[in-house]
């Protein structure tokens, strides 16, 4: 399976909903609440990348929010926009899409 794939069926699914507190060593990456590309290594996260920031283009869709926001990011990780953020995030661990709010990344 791609990892586009697996990613896309995480966030379809929606079904690990699994949190991790975003720690202090990668602190400074975190911009508060939004979609986001994270890296995991060993259960701890080690990168985050903000999808707005990656996806500038998808910035009124990802403030809609909601199915609008979903539909946007699931179009963008299958493209092959994504991929240059994902090989580098994959070089750091397993690569896994989610939500950052509140000092917390909650994977979907």
């Amino acid at each position: 399976m791609k990892l586009t794939d697996y990613l896309m069926g995480l966030v379809e699914r929606a079904e690990s909903m699994n949190t991790y507190q975003i720690p202090e060593s990668i602190y400074a990456q975190y911009q508060g609440a939004g979609w986001a590309l994270a890296a995991m290594t060993g259960g701890q996260l080690v990168a985050i990348r903000y999808i707005a920031d990656l996806a500038p283009g998808l910035s009124s869709d990802l403030i809609e929010g909601g199915s609008a926001a979903r539909q946007a990011v699931q179009e963008w990780i299958a493209s092959d926009a994504a991929a240059p953020a994902v090989r580098e995030l994959q070089a750091l661990g397993e690569v896994s899409v989610g939500m950052c709010s509140c000092g917390e990344f909650v994977e979907l």
